[in-house]
């Protein structure tokens, strides 16, 4: 049983940081800011995309994963 959790929660990370890669990917690529200030933010969305599961038990995580 723990190990169906277990892998349960290991698709679901998976998953979820796929969605959040994809979505700052796309995010960074039809942006109309300026190159350092693009980069950054897309580097700050990928370190949030791969912590998400951490992120979703803080309240300034989720409002991170909010706003982006």
């Amino acid at each position: 049983m723990p190990l169906i959790l277990l892998r349960l929660f290991g698709m679901a990370w998976f998953f979820g940081a796929l969605l959040f890669t994809a979505s700052a990917t796309s995010s960074f690529l039809f942006s109309s800011e300026r190159q350092p200030d693009r980069s950054l933010r897309w580097h700050s969305r990928l370190r949030t995309g791969l912590l998400w599961p951490i992120a979703v038990f803080s309240s300034a995580g989720r409002s991170r994963l909010r706003n982006g």
